[in-house]
């Protein structure tokens, strides 16, 4: 199990470039780091799949963040991340922020429509993508 409790987790270190003049991560920088996370256990389940010959085949259509707590230079933060719904064409993925106390430091959520880019219009899942990440993810769902 993750520190998360997520079904995914990456392990990033707070660095200079991520904090404020207050010595705090910058609000805007989570979502670089819900980036990071996001390409790591999005490839792992379309690497197989055709549809990775269409380069990056998301568009993020919305993404969201709750600032919990703050975090600070040199920190290693837990960045644990799920899906946690399937549309037809789109899928939500849920994250969670921790530091290495294991205080919750932000939540977030991003919706991603898969698109190509070529055509010009989205497409559906594939279903044996749907059942990669059923697979791996049993029946986790956030807590809300």
């Amino acid at each position: 199990m993750t520190q998360t409790g997520y079904p995914f987790e990456d392990k990033i270190e707070v660095v200079f470039r991520d904090i404020d003049a207050l010595g705090f991560v910058n609000n805007a920088v989570f979502f670089q780091y819900f980036e990071m996370v996001r390409i790591k256990y999005v490839y792992r389940f379309l690497e197989d799949s055709d549809v990775l010959d269409l380069d990056v085949p998301l568009i993020l259509v919305h993404a969201s963040c709750d600032y919990k707590s703050p975090a600070v230079l040199g920190e290693v933060l837990a960045v644990g991340i799920g899906v946690s719904r399937f549309g037809n064409k789109s899928f939500d993925l849920t994250y969670r922020v921790e530091g290495e106390d294991g205080r919750l430091i932000a939540t977030g959520k991003t919706v991603q429509v898969m698109y190509d880019y070529d055509d010009g219009c989205a497409f559906s899942i594939e279903d044996r993508i749907k059942a990669k990440v059923q697979a791996y993810q049993g029946n986790w769902q956030p807590e809300i």
